[in-house]
């Protein structure tokens, strides 16, 4: 994928010709700047102040297909054919109507009519069904530049899934309908692209490394990683080889995500359970365990927001108002709350697995899921904290962690999508409300 990382704004600003053009050109200038200084990357289509402007306008944003967002802004009154005769043809990328209001000079108030004009193309808009954001206030006002900023993140995030690539290894493990998924409504409604491969390439991409090709990995791991009495070298030496195959796939391939049936094929069959490899690899982009592709979008939707380490847990447990996570074996290193402690699985699986608790913070989870002919998402926000003591039956502890929500956490579990759920550190809840907006997908939250 190759989309720079800094949101991608086209702003086309529209007029009225009785009024003073310089104050259009100082407050399109100002505009420009607190955009910019916000930290969007913006380009502007020269003014659309009378009906010759039209079709020139509507050139220059043909032109511009490499952009996120369309804000337009009303610097004044606008007569409302000019502005649907310019952005038409475009209603269908993601939008923002910004409309400036009253300003003071020499301590007088003043205005140009710019929200007498989003007040009727705000309802025009939403009369022709199109999908927009409408903002209002002046450039230097807080609230402005974080709204236009926050849609602008989102808009940045479906474009980003739209070129993303999920690799899919095996397909949804043990009978989980939860995460089998329609692959065309998955491109048309969500956006990645899916390459499904099987595991088998896996096992051959493991069998073209040595020892000698992951000793450095092994040693570094000795000296870096808190390794239970039960795990050997010959554990890492295999660890190690996954991880690179695991790598090599995703760089010939071009992944931006990966998700792998580890059951029963890989920690049962092949022996080895690619936990601590995916771990290592969930460091550098979103992966997870067990073939969810709708978990691996929800993740890579997460990632898309906030450029973070992501990663995901099955719910377990209701205490008080917090619910415990943890998938059995994995968790992104980064995220150890200390050095990494890695063990050996003792039952169930084989192979070695991430024992590591996670550090606290505020987090964000997240989980699509299909919704008739689209597909709805699951969103909560809280605090992670360390969890009560507990473990799967004759299993080693699980890397996981207790989330006291905002909302009410029963009411979560009573919604729950799948038992597995995305989740990144930090708020991004006002974020995911966007993308659901444009995506034109419903939300669920706990009240």
């Amino acid at each position: 994928m190759s989309i720079t990382n800094v949101p991608q704004v086209l702003l086309v600003p529209f007029g009225y010709p009785d009024y003073p053009q310089e104050l259009l050109r100082r407050f399109l200038s100002l505009s420009e700047k607190a955009l910019q200084e916000a930290g969007l990357a913006v380009r502007s289509v020269e003014p659309v102040i009378e009906r010759n402007d039209v079709a020139r306008a509507v050139r220059q944003i043909s032109c511009c297909i490499d952009y996120d967002v369309i804000v337009a802004l009303l610097l004044s009154w606008v007569e409302a054919p000019n502005f649907v005769a310019v952005l038409q043809d475009f209603f269908h990328r993601p939008l923002v109507l910004w409309s400036h209001t009253t300003f003071m000079e020499n301590g007088k108030r003043f205005t140009l009519g710019p929200l007498p004009a989003a007040g009727v193309l705000r309802e025009t808009l939403e009369e022709m069904r199109v999908n927009f954001q409408f903002v209002f206030g002046h450039p230097e006002e807080p609230s402005v530049r974080k709204e236009i900023v926050r849609y602008s993140k989102a808009a940045f995030a479906v474009r980003r899934l739209r070129k993303s690539r999920i690799g899919l290894l095996g397909y949804a493990s043990m009978g989980m309908y939860t995460g089998t998924f329609d692959h065309v409504k998955v491109r048309t409604r969500l956006g990645p692209e899916v390459d499904h491969l099987d595991q088998y390439l896996l096992v051959k991409e493991i069998e073209n490394f040595s020892a000698g090709d992951v000793q450095e990995m092994v040693e570094q791991a000795k000296a870096n990683w808190d390794l239970s009495l039960a795990v050997t070298n010959e554990d890492l030496v295999l660890t190690m080889k996954v991880f690179r195959a695991l790598e090599e796939i995703v760089r010939e391939r071009d992944h931006d995500a990966l998700t792998v049936k580890c059951q029963y094929e890989l920690s049962r069959l092949y022996g080895m359970a690619p936990c601590v490899a995916l771990s290592l690899l969930g460091d550098r982009m979103p992966v997870s365990c067990e073939g969810d592709v709708l978990l691996a979008v929800s993740q890579l939707l997460l990632h898309s927001l906030t450029g973070e380490v992501v990663s995901y847990g099955d719910v377990h447990d209701l205490v008080d108002n917090g619910i415990v996570l943890g998938a059995c074996g994995f968790a992104p290193l980064s995220l150890a709350a200390c050095r990494p402690v890695i063990d050996k699985h003792s039952a169930l699986y084989q192979g070695l697995l991430n024992s590591s608790p996670y550090k606290d913070g505020p987090v964000t989870l997240v989980r699509l899921a299909s919704d008739g002919d689209g597909f709805k998402m699951h969103v909560a926000v809280g605090e992670a904290q360390s969890p009560p003591a507990f473990q799967e039956v004759g299993c080693p502890p699980y890397p996981c962690v207790r989330v006291n929500l905002r909302g009410n956490a029963r009411e979560f579990i009573l919604r729950l999508m799948s038992q597995h759920y995305g989740f990144v550190y930090g708020d991004v809840q006002a974020e995911l409300m966007d993308v659901a907006k444009i995506l034109g997908i419903r939300v669920v939250m706990a009240e």
